[in-house]
């Protein structure tokens, strides 16, 4: 308890003891503004210097004629061509030499003819469907003659159903005539060949041949040959005309001096702000 009082006396002496703090306003200075000086810019104009100009000189060219020479002209030498009469060499001629031909008889060798060798063919009964046909009568028959390639028959051929019955003609080479004529039915193949005229094989003639006798060479005339008449050409030399020259006329250019114009400057406007910020 004692420690209590003690405590709160001194706390109560410390509060007697102690003083507010005095404040003081803080004192503010206002800056002093000054309006800025604005001084105008000075501008000078340049200066300008028109070009000095001097008119070109102009020399005319000088002109020389060209100096012609007129061509010499040789006239042509001519020469008369130096001719000599051909000579002429009469043609030895040689009777031809003629030789009799010698003939030999041609011989004759009988053909050689081997039995040809027959091998019975094999042969195989095919399998087929029978297909029957209705018989159909036909007829039919061609005659040719050709003198160039020695061609001369006739065939003729008719059928009724199951008869068949033709007849054929040709010539032979030794001149007979084959008449063959056929018949073909259910009992077979039947032919009566006939024979019209006799064969006649030519003889055989050795040709002559003899040498003529009386030939006689051929006489031959030399030419008579002409010498040419030669004219010799008339020249006419060239006539030459000097061409006539024209000097050039040269037109001296006309020159405009170039008009410069001096540029308007204009001064710029300057204008004072109207207020200053407050601060």
């Amino acid at each position: 308890m004692k420690f209590f009082i003690v405590g709160a006396l001194i706390a109560f002496a410390a509060a007697d003891s102690y003083k507010a703090a005095e404040y003081e306003a803080p004192k503010y200075n206002i800056s002093k503004y000054e309006v800025p000086k604005y001084e105008a810019p000075k501008y000078e104009a340049p200066k300008y210097e028109a070009p000095k100009y001097e008119a070109p000189k102009y020399e005319a060219p000088k002109y020389e004629a060209p100096k012609y020479e007129a061509p010499k002209y040789e006239a042509p030498k001519y020469e008369a061509p130096k001719y000599e009469a051909p000579k002429y060499n009469t043609p030895k001629y040689e009777a031809p030499k003629y030789e009799a031909p010698k003939y030999e008889a041609p011989k004759y060798e009988a053909p050689k003819y081997e039995t040809p060798k027959y091998e019975a063919p094999k042969y195989e009964t095919p399998k087929y469907e029978e297909v029957t046909y209705a018989s159909q009568p036909y007829s039919f028959g061609y005659d040719v003659q050709d003198k160039e390639s020695y061609n001369d028959f006739e065939h003729n051929e008719k059928s009724d159903y199951n008869v068949v019955s033709g007849s054929y003609r040709v010539v032979l080479p030794d001149s007979r005539i084959q008449i063959v004529t056929y018949k073909a039915d259910a009992n077979g193949y039947t032919a009566d060949v006939k024979y019209e005229g006799e064969a006649k094989y030519p003889e055989y003639a050795e040709p002559q041949s003899k040498a003529d006798a009386s030939y006689s060479a051929p006489s031959y005339k030399a030419p008579e040959y002409k010498q040419p008449a030669y004219v010799a050409p008339a020249y006419t030399a060239p006539s030459y005309t000097t061409p006539a020259y024209k000097e050039p006329v040269y037109t001296t250019p006309a020159y405009t001096t170039p008009v410069y114009t001096t540029p308007a400057y204009t001064t710029p406007a300057y204008k004072a702000p109207a207020a200053y910020p407050k601060y």
